[in-house]
Parts: structure tokens; C-alpha cells; sequence
């Protein structure tokens, strides 16, 4: 079982959330806390891998793959599934026994992989792929209402635009060493990251601000939701006319619970991912306004994760 992290554990989580590269100076003075405890906890936060704070390239256009699978084979291909590159994120989900995959199409062949590799996976039943057209949230803007409204203003971090599904563009050498830099560790020091780009500290920090800020990388802060209190996780997939997808896109974003909203190309136009703090209040989530023009909806508990961000977590 996950413990619960105290508050003010809580709290640095959360700052972290909104800037993920923000120093314990800035951190401290936001939450009210002594910079000593704050760093001292954030520290210890990171080294034991409680929260990793990484860098997510944008690889362009991205695909969600649900695999349908016998119960007592999932954990074999989700594990292998797990290992490529390309795949963002992978959870199990509970009804259907399925998998939930998105990829990176640029650096995943998705005509060989649905079609070859892993219906020769035994056990596996259906597959079905769909580009994702829109983001509305991802993990990136997960605010899960960890701090008071004063604090998370304080940490304000680079606005970065909404993320694209556009074809990425070509980095040149000294913005991808800073990329890989980061995919490595969200906190690289600008000093780090010029010595891995070969420029000067001021050219390393300009360029970090232009790559955030054209959204060719998101600094994410990683944390099992279980931690923070939301042990219930759920998967929706909404069906809805096409001329609602955006009002009730926007409306699912602003629900602090739900960590990732994306418009695709199918029956269901909407794919949502939702952290809850118990059965009660997810019931609550899934009773909001925001379903006035839903269709139908298909809900279906996560039971494991394997990839968040592009990262695998430890599967307990």
C-alpha cells in the first residue's frame, strides 16, 4: 500500500506541479515555509523518487491504442509495451481487461505494430487505434487542488502553449542536447545544461525559455496520485456530436481531478483520464454539468500503470 505523503509534503508536490523547476527559494516563499524544511523535504523527495521531475519532447502526432486482453496475459505485454520508446503512457483498465496505450507515431510504426507485433502477443483479442486530434490537458496541467489559490499564484511557471498534434520541429543540435537533458532531469541547473549544449550559461537560459514556450518541451512533475490522496483512478471515454467536443473538452480540463483530457478521431470523441479520492466523489465527477450534451460514456477503473510521461513506473 502507498503511503499518504504529509501536508507539507503535499504542498512541495504541488508547487512543483505548476514549476517544476522552480528553486526551493521561490518554493519556500510561496508555501510560507522555512526555505531549510522546504528544501530539505523537497530533496529528499526527489532522491527517493517519491516525485521525478522530467522534460516531455514534443514528437508530434500521437495515437490511442486500446488492446483488448485475456486477463492472464496483460501484465506480460504490458510490460514489453512498456519498454518502447515511443509509448507515453500505458495503463491497465479494469472493465474490459484491456490496455490503454498512447504513442508517439513518429517513433513507434503503428501500421506494424497493431497489425504484426502485437496481435502475436498471445491472449490478445482487439486492437484499436486512433489519432489524437486535440489536447484540451495532459499530465503537464494536472492541478489537483494542492495548494490555496495565493500560493499557486506565486508559482506561476512559463506559460507553455496548448500542446500540439502538428508534425514537431527539427531541433537543432544545441536545443536537442538541452531536450535530452532534461528527459533525463526536469531540474537540470542552466550551468548543466549549457555544458550539455556547448553555449553559454545566458544562451542556455534563453533557449530553455523559447523551447518551453513554443512547446517543444513540458517540465512535468511524476507522482503515484495515491500519494497525494486520490487512490481511486478511471479511464472515460465520451461520446458526444462533434460540435460539443470543445465546450465539453474545456469544461473536463477545468475539473481539478481530471489530469488529462484529449479529443480523437472515433466513437467516442473524448478520452479522459480522472483521480479521484474515493468512489463517492468520482461519482460526483461523472454527475457535472459537463455531461448535459454527453451522449454516452464508457468508464472503466485503472487498475495498473505502467508509463506516465514517457517514464515507467514502478509496478507494485
Amino acid at each position: 500500500m502507498t503511503d499518504l505523503l504529509s501536508e507539507i509534503d503535499r504542498r512541495i508536490v504541488g508547487a512543483l506541479q505548476f514549476d517544476g523547476r522552480a528553486p526551493w527559494s521561490a518554493v519556500a516563499k510561496a508555501l510560507g515555509e522555512p526555505l531549510r524544511t522546504v528544501a530539505r523535504r523537497g530533496r529528499d523527495l526527489l532522491e527517493t523518487g517519491t516525485v521525478r521531475v522530467v522534460g516531455l519532447a514534443n514528437l508530434g502526432p500521437t495515437c490511442v491504442i486500446e488492446i483488448t486482453c485475456a486477463p492472464n496475459r496483460i501484465e506480460a505485454l504490458a510490460r514489453e509495451l512498456a519498454e518502447h520508446p515511443g509509448v507515453v503512457y500505458l495503463l491497465v483498465l479494469a472493465n474490459p481487461s484491456s490496455l490503454l496505450v498512447e504513442v508517439h507515431e513518429k517513433s513507434f510504426d503503428l501500421a506494424t505494430m497493431t497489425l504484426h507485433v502485437i496481435p502475436s502477443f498471445e491472449g490478445v483479442q482487439e486492437i484499436s487505434a486512433t489519432p489524437v486530434l486535440r489536447y484540451f490537458k495532459t499530465n503537464a496541467q494536472w492541478r489537483p487542488g494542492l495548494l490555496e489559490e495565493q500560493e499557486s499564484k506565486r508559482l506561476a511557471g512559463p506559460q507553455a502553449p496548448e500542446e500540439s498534434t502538428a508534425e514537431s520541429e527539427q531541433l537543432g543540435a544545441p536545443d536537442q542536447a538541452i531536450v535530452d537533458a532534461l528527459e533525463v532531469d526536469g531540474r537540470a541547473s542552466v550551468a548543466e545544461l549549457a555544458a550539455r549544449a556547448g553555449i553559454t550559461e545566458p544562451t542556455a537560459r534563453r533557449r530553455l525559455n523559447e523551447l518551453q514556450s513554443r512547446g517543444a518541451v513540458a517540465i512535468r512533475a511524476l507522482v503515484d496520485p495515491r500519494c497525494l490522496g486520490f487512490p481511486v483512478e478511471a479511464c472515460l471515454r465520451i461520446a458526444c456530436s462533434p460540435i460539443h467536443a470543445d465546450d465539453i473538452g474545456a469544461k473536463l480540463a477545468a475539473v481539478p481531478e481530471v489530469r488529462y483530457v484529449a479529443q480523437v478521431l472515433g466513437e467516442y470523441s473524448l478520452v479522459a483520464h480522472v483521480n479521484s479520492g474515493d468512489l463517492p466523489r468520482l461519482r460526483a465527477m461523472l454527475t457535472g454539468s459537463w455531461t448535459a450534451d454527453v451522449r454516452s460514456l464508457r468508464a472503466s477503473l485503472v487498475t495498473r500503470v505502467y508509463k506516465r510521461s514517457g517514464h515507467s513506473v514502478p509496478v507494485i
